[in-house]
């Protein structure tokens, strides 16, 4: 027995554990940074209060202490200096997947521990294949596999209400005062995992209700058993209060904030009509659907309705603490205004369990009039006759889990291939890197790369405005608004190195979208032409020049060409470049500020496009544009030249410009006269 748990645990865990990164760094759903964000400020501020009571504190608990551990090993291996190195914010998309990984383990090792635990309850309430058929179903069912991939409370809980129900059943079948205990703790722990999913305990109302109904004493001797089971019912509430308290210890202790959170909860639960999968109260037509399209899937719902008056023939005590116990689930649910049909996953495995009990309730009856047809009509060939009474039910058994698999294969392997964002960053950096890229994407995705500009609505300009301004790359997202005229005319002119899947076709998680190559135009773009020309391996182009603060990205200055600065403000400089050949070195950019005497007053030095992209890998032809920013010194009122030029890391020798080592690029004028230049520029 406990070698067969072993299994169906390990054959579980497959499915759950596979692509269980998916998407990252993106996140898509919208509840698992909330509850990442309060674990990681509790570890980071070894605080055992949440303060966030949307929902119980038992999975923040489980969490936190998962955040720790891989926060220790993230120290320990050199990720993190220390547990401030978490990232806190993490909506959208993430800086720590690994920290994602680890805690989506959490919520699949939880999942696929209900798959053991359902097979031990069905072979308690009915048989052996029953049982196996509910385990197996449960292990590839496709909506279980796919919310085991998310770290939030909805599918962990059906372990707790799982164990709920065991503990009921056992209350009917042989009321020993530890199955009340054990009903008791589970429907605590299922409380403190989700609050709603603490009503499985009524079941044990159903449970010990049947009890007493099939006692044979009758006087005294009920009367005791009346009071006996009582105490009993007595017991598992005040354990399950007791459990609750211990797992949301903060509930009393800082009430003022759990009432806000229950009240918050409740409110958009019966008010904010137009959010979740649908709204109104009692929407029973749309928990069918949900359960015909996503939940049993149309198979299992068929073989749930034919099956079950053959199952309440054979089990009704169980088939009737069953059932009581879904509905329980289900019913406060479709009660409300707005219905999340993730908020069925606590009862979700008990209804796999339904329907597995009664698709084999269904072949046994069929087979058994195999049987006796066959006995009539040829009592020779026995072994036709265990055929025939065997097949109908390995048929609806295969009905019942073949279309599980079937959307659970589709899922993995839709999660397995790249998000579509991810994909298009590798492609654009895989490019010639000279210029810039206009993404429609997360902000932090591109936070490290100087050269890539995010965007709301890239549709907002036209074409022109974009190779105006030295943009040679554009990432187009399906997701964002648009201006039809002028992303009809991108789409047109431009070179498409990536087509991201639309979503609807199920092809490739992430937004669908376009990467484009427009190419260059040198001719539009407004730079201060300067031409010069570097060995026999780069020419200068021209430049950009402003005053203002230092960027942390290359940002277009518009043909600017401010030359009079303030004492102490700082210099923004865009120098164009053409790549004359391949180059096996990288070369470094010296700019120096000298007054009239030629005196160096301020010095800068640092690699040509030393962030992402060293001259060692620029194609021949190619335009590139660096940033040359630099801090200026208080320097007295006058007239500066700006030199630059090029030299090699390694030697430090000078390319030749014509005869010289440098070029005087332009010059500058200090002055004490506020308003006749921009002071700051986008950063």
């Amino acid at each position: 027995m406990k070698r067969s748990l072993v299994i169906l645990f390990l054959v579980a865990l497959i499915p759950r554990f596979w692509a269980i990164d998916w998407g990252l760094p993106y996140v898509e759903h919208p509840d698992e940074p909330a509850l990442v964000e309060t674990a990681v400020r509790m570890v980071q501020e070894n605080d055992w209060n949440p303060r966030r009571f949307m929902y119980p504190s038992l999975y923040f608990y489980l969490l936190a202490s998962v955040a720790f551990l891989h926060a220790q090993w993230g120290i320990a291996t050199g990720i993190y200096s220390s547990l401030a190195d978490l990232p806190l914010k993490t909506y959208l998309f993430t800086l720590a997947p690994e920290l994602y990984v680890w805690l989506r383990t959490l919520t699949a090792l939880l999942c696929a521990a209900t798959v053991p635990l359902v097979y031990v309850l069905a072979r308690r309430m009915f048989d052996a294949p029953s049982a196996l058929l509910a385990a197996l179903t449960l292990s590839v069912a496709e909506y279980h596999v796919q919310h085991a991939h998310f770290i939030t409370t909805d599918a962990p809980t059906g372990l707790w209400t799982t164990l709920a129900l065991l503990g009921t059943w056992n209350v009917a079948d042989r009321g020993q005062p530890r199955d009340y205990v054990l009903t008791g703790i589970a429907t605590g722990l299922a409380a403190g995992t989700k609050y709603h999913a603490g009503i499985i305990g009524l079941a044990l109302v159903v449970a010990v209700a049947l009890r007493l109904a099939d006692s044979r004493v009758l006087g005294g001797p009920a009367r005791s058993a009346v009071i006996a089971n009582a105490k009993g019912m007595v017991v598992a509430g005040v354990v399950a209060i007791i459990v609750f308290s211990l797992t949301t210890p903060f509930a009393l202790l800082d009430f003022p904030s759990f009432r806000r959170g229950i009240v918050s909860t409740m409110n958009q639960y019966a008010t904010h009509a137009g959010q979740g999968d649908f709204s109104g109260s009692w929407r029973l037509d749309g928990y069918a659907l949900f359960f015909w399209e996503d939940g049993l899937l149309p198979s299992g719902v068929v073989l749930l309705a034919a099956g079950l008056p053959f199952l309440v023939r054979n089990a009704p005590r169980q088939t009737l603490i069953l059932v009581s116990a879904i509905l329980i689930g289900l019913l406060p649910l479709a009660a409300q205004t707005v219905h999340f049909m993730r908020n069925t996953l606590p009862v979700f495995p008990l209804i796999i369990l339904l329907a597995s009990a009664a698709t084999i309730s269904l072949g046994k009856a069929i087979g058994h009039q195999s049987r006796l047809y066959g006995r009539k009509n040829d009592q020779r060939h026995t072994s036709s006759i265990r055929l025939m009474v065997a097949l109908p039910t390995v048929v609806g058994a295969a009905v019942l889990i073949a279309p599980q698999i079937w959307e659970t294969s589709w899922r993995l392997s839709y999660w397995s291939r790249p998000y579509t964002l991810v994909q298009a960053a590798d492609v654009i950096r895989a490019q010639p890197r000279g210029m810039l890229a206009a993404v429609e994407a997360h902000p932090v995705q591109w936070a490290d790369d100087p050269a890539a500009h995010p965007f709301e609505r890239i549709s907002e300009h036209p074409l022109e405005w974009y190779l105006s301004r030295g943009y040679r790359y554009l990432l187009l997202n399906d997701d964002r608004s648009r201006n039809q005229e002028h992303y009809s005319r991108i789409l047109a002119s431009g070179r498409v190195l990536l087509t991201m899947p639309n979503r609807d076709l199920g092809l490739q998680p992430g937004p669908g979208g376009v990467v484009l190559d427009i190419g260059e135009r040198v001719d539009l773009i407004p730079f201060t032409r300067r031409y010069a020309r570097f060995g026999n391996a780069i020419e200068l182009l021209g430049y950009e020049m402003q005053p203002g603060n230092l960027r942390s990205r290359i940002t277009p200055l518009e043909g600017a060409n401010h030359r009079i600065f303030a004492p102490g403000q700082s210099l923004q400089l865009n120098l164009y470049w053409r790549a004359l050949t391949r180059m096996d070195q990288d070369f470094v950019l010296f700019i120096h500020i000298s007054d009239s005497y030629d005196r160096r007053v301020a010095q800068r030095d640092l690699p040509l496009r030393h962030d992402d992209y060293p001259t060692s890998r620029w194609h021949p032809g190619e335009l590139v544009i660096d940033r040359g920013d630099m801090p200026l010194p208080p320097l007295p009122e006058g007239e500066y030249q700006l030199v630059i030029g090029l030299y090699t890391a390694d030697t430090g020798a000078r390319l030749r410009v014509a005869n010289e080592t440098s070029i005087i690029l332009t010059t500058i004028t200090i002055r004490n006269v506020a308003g006749q230049f921009p002071h700051n520029a986008q950063l």
